[in-house]
């Protein structure tokens, strides 16, 4: 048991080993492509460099040193540095000399990487690539990182090795040997220690003290509400996505709900842009307070350094050996950093000298403000990844001779800058919320001001058909509404017009029509009537005149029973009332029907399925059941005759997409009585005339039930229409539920 447990470790230590050196390769592979990228961005940049310096032109120089941070380049003559395109690599005249022609790994006192020189005449171009920072001294925030845009570990070394079979080894872009990293300490790395029993500053505390607390109130305030921010935009923009994908929801939406959904989410997003700005803003007030503050001070420290070096004509190290006592107790005074370089841009004295002496910060002025000539300079400088501000003027005597440069580095700190938003945040937040409840509101309200017009428009309109035109609408006001209500009234007027000679017209052919057909259904058995009469004349001396008189005499009767029952279906339909709705049990009704029919003359069952009471709609309820006898009737005539048939009766609710497809107002809600038959089906040339008053495929009938029906069904606000095929008939019914 512990040999296996011995071989399970070992497993696990080759496992792990195998990782971490495909990792190391893996990113040693990415390290060296950004590598070769720069590498020959800064050839490029040389031979740019040589020709200006061939020529003197210092403002293309001044131009190349804003082209690629990441590539800096110095340039010597005599030894001695005339130009650098970056101040924060120290220690460059001392490893200058150590610079060869090609690519080679070098290491500086606060970085490591690649460079190497050029020699135009009496100048030397020295280009440098930092790959990793390499400060002796590290803290909470002073670390040893890889410089961005490099990847790496924070604990692998840069070292050169000869033995290349340790770790991965780096090549320049053309095979030479550079560097290896290395996953184990470098064996001259620095070691960490603290950097308050070293030095005690200002601008420089918050940087270097590694026992520094940092409190998350404003992330659980500021970023915390751009996290609900960013999830409120996430969730309005899904549920625009969502509304575009499923259209026929949004047609379906009302005018109020389409103001809502478009506006709500749209004053949402303004006002959350409006704050977000607000906060930037807020933060870009307390940096510009801060720049003017610090430049305020560096105005201070230059009036009071000029009164104390008041007929001084240099910096010379004669008058220059107590400046670094004068500038510590100034520094305590203005409570900042002071750091002084000379014309030449060279440092002769600071208030911290241990951060030069430590190779934490370069012993050259910024370029900027040495070759710019301004009087007065305030940039961002960076240590490591932490940016700080720095303010730059000169330095002058009292006869208002430049003698050098003064420095003032200024940490912002985060922690102030943070209470301040926060500050501001908690006035705003408030005010924001409230805007937007109130904002919200007021686009429900003006969506229903607006809305509501057309609702009063709308439901006129649902109340107005053919038969019985709608009310005017009074409407005050002289606005979009107000032209549509005056239109509507006047479509109104001529609608009532309309009808009313429609009305007329549509009785006159009716009766034309009805008489036609009286005509034509009376002339059918007076035919045989006349003939049987005739021929009856003709054998009255016959033998047989008995026999035919009985014949003829029954004939007779049954076409004049004809006649009658002809007469009583016109009588009938001339006399049928008018169709008064009102909240009916349809599904009792139905019920009743189908129990009487059950006992039909053909034997065919009839099945129910639905409930068989409480089913409330809206139809007349003395005529109702004459709609169902009279489908019923027809459906059993239909299959009279034909073995395995039956009729089956349903009753169910209507969902949305039959309301749509058969263009049925969804403002109600309706029930669907169906009644079926496996019979042969309509023949296609008739189906277009099953609702024509008197129009009949049976031998005897005037053809008045169907229509008789959709009068009864469309009168009480519901619909009818069938569907039919080979395989049988089906008739629907659709009524308003209550």
């Amino acid at each position: 048991m512990k040999r296996r447990l011995e071989i399970f470790i070992l497993l696990l230590s080759l496992l792990f080993s195998c990782s971490s050196c495909r990792s190391l390769s893996l990113e040693g592979e990415l390290l060296e492509h950004k590598l070769h990228t720069f590498q020959r961005e800064a050839d490029e940049l040389t031979l740019q460099l040589c020709q200006a310096v061939e020529t003197n032109n210092i403002d293309a120089i001044w131009t190349f040193s804003h082209t690629n941070k990441n590539i800096l380049f110095y340039i010597y003559r005599d030894m001695q540095l005339v130009y650098w395109s970056n101040s924060w690599l120290s220690s460059s005249d001392r490893v200058m000399r150590l610079v060869l022609d090609q690519w080679h790994f070098m290491q500086w006192d606060n970085a490591q990487g690649i460079c190497h020189r050029t020699q135009v005449g009496d100048y030397l171009v020295v280009v440098a690539i930092p790959i990793k920072y390499n400060y002796g001294i590290t803290s909470e925030q002073l670390h040893n990182s890889f410089i961005p845009p490099f990847r790496g570990d924070e604990e692998w070394s840069l070292s050169v090795r000869h033995n290349k079979s340790i770790g991965k080894p780096i090549y320049s872009y053309d095979g030479t040997y550079l560097f290896t990293i290395d996953d184990s300490p470098a064996d001259d790395a620095h070691e960490s220690v603290a950097m308050n029993e070293v030095i005690e500053n200002f601008s420089y505390q918050t940087l270097l003290n590694s026992n520094q607390q940092h409190q998350q109130t404003y992330w659980l305030s500021v970023r915390a509400y751009y996290i609900i921010s960013i999830s409120l935009i996430v969730i309005l923009l899904s549920i625009t996505v969502f509304c575009l994908v499923r259209f026929r929801a949004l047609r379906r939406m009302r005018m109020a709900g389409k103001f809502q959904v478009v506006l709500t989410p749209l004053i949402m997003v303004i006002l959350l842009s409006i704050f977000l700005v607000s906060v930037s803003h807020s933060r870009s007030v307390f940096i510009e307070t801060q720049q003017l503050r610090l430049s305020k001070k560096a105005q201070y420290v230059q009036m009071a350094l000029q009164n104390m070096y008041f007929w001084d004509m240099s910096l010379t190290p004669a008058n220059t050996a107590a400046l670094n006592i004068d500038l510590r107790d100034m520094s305590f005074v203005y409570e900042t950093d002071i750091h002084v370089y000379d014309l030449s841009g060279r440092l002769v004295g600071s208030s911290t000298p241990q951060l030069f002496e430590r190779g934490i910060l370069p012993t050259h002025v910024s370029p900027l403000p040495f070759f710019s000539g301004a009087t007065k300079v305030v940039q961002y400088e960076q240590i490591s990844d932490v940016k700080y501000l720095s303010a730059y003027t000169e330095f002058i005597n009292g006869n208002y001779v430049k003698l050098g440069y003064i420095a003032l580095p200024s940490f912002i700190s985060e922690q102030e800058m943070n209470d301040n938003v926060q500050a501001y945040v908690s006035k705003l937040l408030p005010l924001y919320v409230t805007l937007l409840v109130v904002s919200i509101l007021m686009v429900w309200l003006i969506s229903y001001m607006v809305t509501s017009s057309l609702s009063m428009v709308s439901i006129q309109l649902k109340d107005s058909h053919a038969g019985k035109p709608g009310r005017h609408i009074h409407y005050a006001y002289a606005d979009e509404v107000g032209e549509l209500v005056r239109h509507y009234n006047k479509t109104m007027d001529a609608l009532a017009e309309s009808t009313r000679r429609l009305a007329r017209s549509e009785r006159e052919i009716a009766w034309r029509t009805m008489a036609r057909q009286v005509a034509h259904e009376i002339n059918n058995p007076l035919t045989p009537m006349k003939l049987t009469l005739q021929q009856l004349q003709r054998m009255k001396d016959s033998e047989r005149f008995d026999a035919y008189f009985d014949r003829s005499t029954q004939l007779l009767i049954d076409q004049i029973d004809n006649l009658s029952h002809i007469a009583q279906s016109f009588s009938s339909f001339a006399k049928m009332p008018e169709v008064n709705p009102t909240t009916v049990d349809v599904a009792a009704k139905l019920y009743a029907a189908v129990t009487m029919m059950r006992n039909n003359q053909y034997g065919t069952p009839i099945r129910y399925i639905g409930q068989e009471k409480h089913v409330m709609a809206f139809a007349d309820a003395e005529q109702i059941m004459q709609v169902f006898n009279n489908i019923m009737r027809n459906a059993l005539q239909a299959i009279e005759g034909k073995t395995g048939c039956d009729i089956i009766v349903m009753l169910i609710d209507v969902t949305n997409d039959v309301c749509e497809r058969l263009n049925l107002n969804q403002e109600y809600r309706w029930i669907e009585i169906s009644i079926s038959d496996n019979g042969s089906g309509i023949p296609p040339e008739v189906q277009d005339k099953l609702f024509v008053p008197n129009f009949t495929t049976k031998n005897t009938g005037a053809g008045l039930g169907l229509p008789i029906s959709k009068n009864i069904v469309e009168g009480s606000g519901g619909k009818i229409c069938f569907q039919t095929s080979e395989k049988g008939t089906t008739f629907f019914v659709y009524l308003q539920k209550k």
